[in-house]
Parts: structure tokens; sequence; C-alpha cells
């Protein structure tokens, strides 16, 4: 869904909450929390937290602590 120079690809997707909503591009993030279609994350970190989101966006429950690190930081430099 991120992907492309814009790290979006425009799709509209319902990602389960019976809502189709367009994919965002990930550039300049760090300056648009709170993060989710629904605003449970006011930090990135939050986004990973099985709660805000789940695996609908992303397989996060096989994520180390380290890989959370790693993607947070990855996002901060978008």
């Amino acid at each position: 869904c991120h992907s492309g120079e814009r790290l979006t690809d425009n799709s509209t997707v319902d990602v389960g909450t019976g809502e189709a909503l367009q994919v965002p591009g990930l550039r300049g993030l760090r300056n648009r929390a709170p993060y989710m279609h629904d605003g449970c994350a006011q930090t990135l970190y939050e986004r990973f937290d099985p709660s805000c989101g789940g695996d609908a966006h992303g397989k996060i429950d096989q994520l180390s602590e380290a890989d959370v690190d790693d993607l947070v930081a990855y996002m901060m430099s978008l």
C-alpha cells in the first residue's frame, strides 16, 4: 500500500472498519499525529500496539521490539 515515490499506491481500501479509505502517503508522517484512520496512536510507537489496527495494516504481531524501533526511526526520517 505504501509504495512508490510518495509512499502510497493511492488505492482506496477497507482495513476492517466497513469504510473504504484512501491509503495516505508516508512522507512527513512524523508531523501528522494522531495516526491511523481512527486516531488510536498518538505516537508512531503506539501504532504498533495490537489494539491500534492490529494486523489489518501489516503483520505487526511478528515484529520484535528492535524491529519496531527500526520502523519508527525510518518513518521519522521520511
